[in-house]
């Protein structure tokens, strides 16, 4: 079952708060994110939806009016890379296996290809989260690079994986 997929909104803050504490806590070893080193208020994650640009994408997937999963694309405002945006995902696990994962993806690939500025989609993914990278080549992505024993876990390092795919 695939939950509803909708544009982030302001009113989402809080509960998009609570949805990156619990994937922090249940990915401790996949994922990286700002909540691991601050608390994050609710003026600040409100900010944060505001900020969203026209060649940037803020989606959400929502059990009700539950965030249970993310996706944030920004473009790089730098001139010479403008022309690419770089994402991150995250689904909560009881919510994982739904193709709403997946949808979202997809969706942030056509946003891109539907938008003038942007000509190729980057991301990182950790070398140990091999579900997460065969989901992204089986839409397309292409590994690019790979940066060895990048990310210091609890327990030992893993890689970091770059991970494109162009839609021009």
């Amino acid at each position: 079952m695939a939950f509803d997929i909708r544009k982030m909104e302001v009113k989402d803050a809080a509960s998009i708060i609570e949805h990156k504490k619990r994937v922090t806590e249940e990915n401790p070893d996949t994922l990286a994110t700002a909540i691991e080193n601050k608390t994050i208020t609710i003026e600040e994650e409100e900010a944060t939806v505001k900020s969203l640009g026209p060649n940037d994408l803020g989606i959400v997937a929502v059990d009700g009016d539950k965030v249970v999963g993310m996706l944030n694309m920004r473009q790089d405002h730098r001139k010479k890379f403008e022309h690419i945006g770089q994402f991150g995902i995250s689904m909560q696990q009881a919510y994982t296996g739904s193709g709403t994962g997946t949808e979202m993806v997809k969706q942030a690939i056509q946003f891109a290809r539907d938008n003038d500025m942007l000509e190729k989609i980057i991301l990182t993914v950790f070398s140990n989260n091999p579900g997460a990278i065969k989901l992204y080549k089986k839409l397309g992505f292409e590994e690019e690079a790979t940066l060895k024993n990048q990310v210091k876990l609890a327990q030992g390092y893993t890689d970091l994986v770059y991970m494109s795919i162009d839609v021009k």
